[in-house]
């Protein structure tokens, strides 16, 4: 008959596990929030199958800056190089957003 002793606690395995349950306590309390009883995810029905209401926000956004990035061009307002590339990401980013709260945000 084997008698099976137990882990030494000063050993790096031991440790190991005393750690990775640690952690998983930590994190435990945050995964608390990821599903809410109030609150449902935003999703539209398109064509019998859910959406995601944020996607539909990114495409009127990159729509409306490129509406503005061209209204931009005829006026010779646009700027060049990098400036450029940010100012477009900022405007997607401010349609985007906009267009989530004006419909979305309750």
């Amino acid at each position: 008959m084997h008698l099976k002793l137990r882990t030494n606690p000063h050993s790096p395995e031991y440790l190991s596990i005393a750690i990775r349950s640690f952690l998983v306590l930590l994190g435990a309390p945050f995964l608390v929030s990821c599903s809410s009883h109030h609150e449902q995810v935003p999703s539209l029905d398109v064509f019998g199958s859910y959406f995601p209401a944020w996607l539909i926000s990114l495409a009127i956004g990159i729509v409306l800056t490129l509406i503005a990035d061209t209204v931009a061009g005829v006026l010779d307002i646009r700027p060049r190089g990098f400036l450029r590339f940010l100012l477009s990401i900022s405007m997607i980013l401010i349609f985007s957003i906009s267009f989530w709260f004006w419909l979305y945000a309750r």
